[in-house]
């Protein structure tokens, strides 16, 4: 199960741009019918709605904000393929799922009883927000597999890829609350706790049982240190490097996977250069400047990121109760006369404690 709450300013994508109406987004999450019935329609908890209701929905569902306040978020919800076909791939089942996910997104605030809220807490039927379901996903040019060439950018990618996208007001249906599921303040709105109670969600709804081998994997930090690598090489091309050493420092960094090593010592390397390239010999020499063999060595005596391909515990002889017992035993060995033998008396150690200030007083 993937969540996510889109953030217009660091997701790039301008049709997420939420200062103002929600058509460009409409017209984007439009373009790809569930299915040939299903063309252009958005859904709730009260039913289906073509485009042009949602837009009236949500652009007029503005009151008390200003020109520079958001209008309104983006929503994915997006289960893994096991969970897709767990349920068959059903769009109805996605549907009753996504209105579920919406009570839990209301649930989430925390208006800490305002008088605006007296204490109550929010529910589906108080939000104005409208959902699409989407069967394709394309691969994009931040991808890992874009960026090593294996895919180019727009392909589709393979398998389930059914998901669902929310537009969702960022007022209340009374205009009276502002929801910020992009607020820095977690206890007015905490993402992780609803990303979570979808997934419990889904589990619970469909009786669904992940499978306990399955570890959740951390954020895959591959593509932005790909990304960070191209950046440093365009940098060395500014400096005048050769395409020649371009080109072999880019092969180093994929055999060092862009290890931490690796960029470390790039780093290392682009001060040098720089500091060569500024100083008053290096302006009389050629446009193109090669890097040293001792800074390509540096490179290439990197350590790189080794892939762990499972996420299990190294595998022992002893058991749990095995390896207890024979701490246990260690400690049996210890007598109390021989622990009580080696502790200072409390009066003792203000004797000496007395005896220490007399020889720094002398």
């Amino acid at each position: 199960m993937y969540s996510k709450i889109i953030n217009p300013t660091k997701h790039g994508n301008i049709v997420y741009d939420n200062k103002s109406s929600a058509a460009r987004l409409g017209n984007y999450l439009n373009k790809e019918p569930s299915t040939n019935e299903e063309k252009g329609i958005f859904f709730n908890s009260l039913g289906d709605f073509d485009k042009k209701q949602m837009l009236e929905a949500i652009d007029n569902n503005v009151k008390g904000l200003t020109q520079k306040d958001d209008k309104f978020h983006s929503l994915v919800i997006a289960p893994s393929a096991k969970e897709l076909e767990h349920i068959g791939n059903d769009h109805s089942k996605l549907k009753a799922f996504t209105i579920a996910c919406m009570e839990k997104y209301a649930a989430n605030f925390n208006l800490g009883g305002t008088p605006l809220n007296t204490g109550r807490k929010l529910s589906e039927k108080d939000l104005v927000w409208y959902a699409t379901i989407h069967q394709n996903r394309a691969y994009k040019g931040t991808d890992v597999e874009v960026l090593n060439g294996e895919k180019k950018s727009g392909d589709l990618k393979k398998g389930l890829q059914t998901h669902i996208h929310v537009v969702v007001s960022a007022r209340d249906k009374e205009q009276k609350i502002t929801l910020n599921p992009n607020t820095s303040n977690k206890q007015r709105f905490k993402m992780t706790t609803w990303f979570e109670a979808n997934q419990r969600q889904f589990n619970q709804q469909f009786d669904f049982k992940p499978d306990p081998k399955e570890i959740p994997k951390s954020k895959d930090k591959t593509a932005y240190f790909i990304l960070w690598t191209e950046k440093k090489l365009h940098l060395l091309e500014k400096l005048g490097i050769t395409d020649k050493q371009i080109t072999e420092i880019r092969n180093i960094a994929k055999i060092k996977n862009n290890s931490t090593d690796f960029r470390k010592n790039l780093g290392m390397v682009i001060k040098e250069v720089r500091a060569n390239k500024s100083s008053k010999n290096s302006q009389q020499q050629q446009k193109n400047i090669p890097i040293s063999s001792e800074q390509m060595k540096l490179l290439e005596n990197t350590t790189p990121f080794k892939i762990q391909t499972d996420l299990e515990l190294p595998s022992t002889n002893k058991s749990f109760m095995a390896e207890f017992k024979s701490f246990q035993s260690i400690f049996e060995h210890l007598s109390t006369d021989e622990f009580s033998k080696n502790q200072i008396n409390p009066s003792a150690k203000r004797k000496k404690k007395r005896n220490l200030n007399q020889d720094l007083s002398l």
